[in-house]
């Protein structure tokens, strides 16, 4: 019976190094048709009292578990300064979402004039990083250090430098891009049949892409999904 124990924990082991993110009660009961959820709860809550997860409470009231970074841990137990521990703990439970300064205050209970303080000395003791956010973004949000940021939040900081954000170079991007939108739909301007006129003056993403390659405004390789991303951004910025 030990064994089959020591066995489940190891699949459920597996699963969270596997999917690097929450699991829910659903993702269990996908993964684990042939183990009943009352047979995977006592593993949850070992794993839990051990340090190795960490569990959540979704909107909606119902539970995750997430495999806690050691690293950050340790780091963690480090901070000798209770607020800073608050504040460390609730950018990591943001994960690679980052953290508002609202919804740090929110999460620790701190005033917002206060944390600015903390978030400084977390930087200067390099455990957290600033992400500058993107054109119609006016907060800044933390991240752990060894973290990178989700597809989220990259399309928000993608033309963020350290300094914030290359207003210079997202203008010029856009008027290229625009450019070429234009040019490809004068192009097709003379075409009569509404249908094959649409679809003459169509562009995609890959399209785009080649455009940006090939004409080198971007001197940063950008894949295929990044000027999805950029689109994204750009769609919302063109006054």
């Amino acid at each position: 019976m030990k064994d089959d124990s020591n066995s489940l924990r190891e699949r459920v082991l597996n699963l969270f190094n596997l999917s690097r993110g929450a699991l829910t009660q659903k993702h269990f009961e996908k993964e684990f048709s042939d183990v009943s959820l009352t047979t995977i709860l006592p593993i949850l809550n070992a794993l839990q009292k051990e340090g190795m997860l960490d569990v959540l409470v979704n909107a909606d009231r119902t539970l995750s578990w997430q495999l806690r970074d050691q690293n950050s841990t340790e780091k963690l137990k480090s901070l000798s300064d209770l607020e800073e521990r608050l504040v460390y703990n609730a950018i990591r439970n943001a994960g690679e979402d980052a953290a508002s300064l609202k919804l740090i205050s929110s999460e620790t209970k701190l005033p917002q004039n206060r944390i600015p303080r903390i978030l400084k000395s977390l930087i200067s003791k390099k455990m957290i990083k600033e992400v500058p956010m993107a054109v119609g973004h006016k907060q800044k949000v933390y991240l752990l250090m060894e973290l990178e940021p989700s597809e989220k939040l990259a399309a928000n900081t993608l033309f963020a430098g350290e300094s914030g954000v290359d207003a210079e170079f997202i203008s010029i991007l856009r008027t290229a891009c625009l450019k070429y939108l234009q040019d490809k739909a004068n192009s097709a301007s003379h075409i009569a049949d509404p249908l094959e006129r649409w679809q003459a003056s169509y562009v995609s993403c890959e399209e785009i892409h080649r455009f940006i390659t090939n004409t080198k405004i971007c001197t940063v390789p950008m894949t295929v999904q990044d000027v999805q991303c950029v689109l994204e951004v750009l769609k919302f910025g063109v006054s």
